[in-house]
């Protein structure tokens, strides 16, 4: 009788519940879970004390080799876990500036990116520094620029886009938007009815009265601008076509220590295509490699992209310059990327891509130069 008590008791007292060792596991999964949460770096530092131990013990014979580039900016300090330059800057300024800078050997590498020009800037290039052109584009960023400068020879390369907007051509292209020759003959047929429809366009086009001729698609080979600040020691490019750019070494997965990417100008050809320069840089511990983008899409016309690389090895001293035009008529385009374009959601989408437009049109020109210092 009495264990049969015992047992009501036990059974009275004792509740059901959820098990130990289901409780232990689920604050395992959810401590594993938050763990997974944190950085690498800071779950490294998660370590026993041996581990630390060893690591100290193993640091002694493996050193961290000191970086070879500073950061001349100080709104702009490197990571401290892997050295890359924070861009933009963590500082706010008004009006917004962001002027990094890094060097590496003889080698300075500076850039700025500021925004699109104000109304009394724009008038000062309409007037005064680019009076020849008809029209400015919708959007310059005309303090912008990057430079690549060679602190010893004092020597730079310089993007920017007064000098860009300076090399379009003062001259009629010829090229006309897809409905010009419509526009025009619909003008003219109320003078000229009983005119063929070809004799149309030939009166028109030389009936124009043009204020200003020059390239309206902005259409420029800007390859840089070279600075010399020695003028008794002229450095410049000399033309080697057979030099190619260094693949290999440019696909190594080298760490990245500096990049930036702005555009120069841009202009939407009054929704008729798009007229844009864009510039970017990558710089590594041993070599940058700089991208100039002339990028051009007048709709059912034509699409043109113009390409310079500026690849410099810092070791070597070693500057080489590549220049590419592609081009071709936008509806060859479409018929050879047909099948493409037709299973796209956004067939439109790929040709605003100018990455994918150069890989489907054919190379026009190629020019390459070097710099040995």
């Amino acid at each position: 009788m009495a264990d049969r008590d015992v047992e009501k008791s036990l059974k009275r007292t004792v509740r059901p519940g959820i098990n130990t060792i289901e409780i232990t596991a689920a604050r395992e999964l959810h401590a594993r879970t938050v763990n997974a949460r944190n950085p690498r770096n800071e779950r490294a530092m998660q370590t026993t004390t041996t581990t630390t131990t060893m690591a100290k013990s193993s640091a002694s014979f493996f050193k961290e080799p000191i970086p070879r580039h500073v950061c001349n900016s100080a709104n702009n300090p490197p990571c401290k876990h892997c050295g890359r330059m924070i861009i933009p800057s963590p500082v706010a300024t008004y009006p917004l500036e962001d002027n990094p800078s890094i060097s590496i050997n003889n080698w300075t590498i500076t850039s700025r990116k500021r925004p699109i020009l104000n109304s009394e800037e724009l008038e000062d290039w309409e007037t005064n520094k680019l009076s020849g052109l008809g029209a400015l584009p919708e959007m310059i960023f005309g303090n912008n620029y990057i430079s690549i400068k060679n602190v010893e020879k004092n020597w730079s390369i310089d993007f920017r886009a007064l000098d860009a907007l300076s090399m379009v051509n003062l001259e009629d292209s010829g090229i006309r938007v897809s409905y010009s020759k419509d526009w025009i003959n619909s003008k003219l047929k109320t003078t000229a009815k009983e005119v063929h429809e070809d004799d149309l366009f030939e009166i028109s086009s030389e009936s124009l009265n043009i204020v200003k001729n020059y390239d309206w698609t902005y259409s420029t080979e800007y390859k840089g601008t070279v600075i010399n600040y020695n003028d008794n020691d002229v450095i410049d490019f000399k033309t080697d076509n057979d030099l190619v750019l260094p693949i290999d070494k440019l696909s190594k997965p080298d760490q990245i220590l500096f990049f930036d990417d702005m555009i120069l100008f841009e202009d939407e050809l009054a929704d008729n295509g798009i007229s844009i320069l864009n510039v970017k840089i990558r710089v590594m511990n041993e070599r940058l490699l700089l991208l100039s983008r002339f990028f051009l899409r007048v709709d059912d016309v034509i699409v043109r992209v113009y390409d310079t690389r500026i690849y410099v090895e810092f070791d070597e001293n070693k500057v080489i310059r590549e220049f590419k035009q592609y081009e071709s008529e936008y509806n060859d385009l479409m018929a050879n990327q047909k099948r493409v374009l037709a299973h796209s959601r956004d067939p439109k989408a790929l040709l605003r891509d100018s990455n994918w437009v150069v890989e489907h049109i054919p190379l026009v020109k190629r020019q390459c130069e070097v710099i040995q210092f």
